[in-house]
């Protein structure tokens, strides 16, 4: 009987890689369930109230179900699904930051995106505070410390979802850090 067990997880994990690999519509909902809220968290650790939340959590899921058939260990899925909405994160902040350079994004019409979701107005304004200085960074420099302060994430698997060595990660970490606590001050 114990042999069943590990027969039978072979067995599944060779069925979802054949209906990947066919980019079978079970798949992509399978794909869907198991990590929306990963990947919902993960966007909105990184980039607070967004009023392009879903769009970027809908791309990232796009980017997902058109190479998940490559992913040759399962079991490195979920780190895998990480690193893509991380990626799906740092596009948006890097496509931001060309068009608020060229003068094409308007942050004022957005309003306050923290007024619905936080009621205290101390705690509003300590998001704002956090958000603003956040946005001083470069899009590397802060999904590593949000990785790592916010979602609690080791170095390690901080350097894995950012696709960088962990030297990086640790250089990255020690500016966003120090840029933070001058802003925060």
């Amino acid at each position: 009987m114990s042999n069943a067990l590990p027969a039978l997880a072979v067995a599944q994990e060779e069925g979802l890689r054949e209906l990947l690999k066919a980019r079978d519509e079970r798949a992509a909902a399978w794909l869907y369930d198991t990590f929306e809220d990963d990947v919902n968290r993960i966007v909105w650790s990184l980039l607070g109230a967004d009023r392009d939340h879903d769009d970027i959590v809908h791309e990232a899921f796009c980017m997902v179900l058109k190479s998940a058939h490559q992913v040759q260990d399962l079991s490195k899925l979920k780190g895998w699904v990480r690193t893509v909405a991380v990626n799906a994160v740092r596009l948006t902040l890097r496509k931001r930051r060309w068009l608020k350079l060229f003068g094409m994004l308007d942050e004022d019409a957005e309003g306050d995106r923290f007024e619905a979701l936080v009621p205290d107005e101390d705690q509003r304004e300590s998001a704002r505070r956090l958000y603003r200085a956040l946005d001083t960074l470069s899009p590397d420099e802060r999904n590593a410390l949000v990785l790592r302060h916010v979602e609690g994430l080791e170095l390690t698997e901080v350097a894995d979802a950012c696709n960088v060595s962990l030297a990086t990660i640790k250089r990255w970490l020690a500016r966003a850090e120090s840029k933070v606590k001058g802003k925060m001050a």
